[in-house]
């Protein structure tokens, strides 16, 4: 357990530029299944992004490196890419460190702060490389985009 604990450590510290901290009031981890469980007002830091959740469960690949970080339970959350800043919050949201994207799901309300844009649906991929968004919704409850025009 101890080695584990120092493996995640250390992935965390080495795994990218951006140092990755998070604090829970309870962590599991399983070195069988290569999974680690973080309950209890959570919150994950990684560079500018800030996540807020109940529940945060990562799953390492083999070489200790975090493959998926998955967030669940009144999830707020704070993205910043090259060009927006997005706050918002969902029922979960599960970031993907090869790909550098952000899927959040369930009731997503997001606020683009650089321009004031709201945005409702049911889920929303930003992607940090590209800067892009995007966002769907359902038939009964469609996309919803709320921006301000100067005429």
């Amino acid at each position: 357990m101890k080695k584990l604990l120092l493996l995640i450590a250390l992935s965390f510290t080495l795994n990218a530029a951006e140092q990755v901290e998070v604090n829970a009031l309870e962590f599991e981890a399983d070195e069988k299944s290569r999974v680690s469980y973080f309950r209890g007002s959570v919150f994950i830091k990684k560079g500018k992004d800030e996540i807020k959740a109940d529940l945060l469960k990562i799953d390492f690949d083999k070489n200790n490196k975090p493959k998926i970080y998955d967030a669940s339970g009144n999830v707020t959350f704070k993205i910043t890419t090259s060009s927006q800043r997005y706050v918002g919050k969902s029922d979960h949201i599960i970031y993907e460190p090869t790909t550098k994207k952000y899927k959040a799901f369930g009731n997503v309300n997001i606020k683009e702060t650089t321009k004031g844009q709201t945005l409702r649906g049911e889920s929303i991929i930003i992607d940090r490389i590209s800067g892009k968004a995007k966002l769907k919704g359902s038939k009964n409850r469609p996309v919803k985009f709320i921006f301000t025009v100067e005429e």
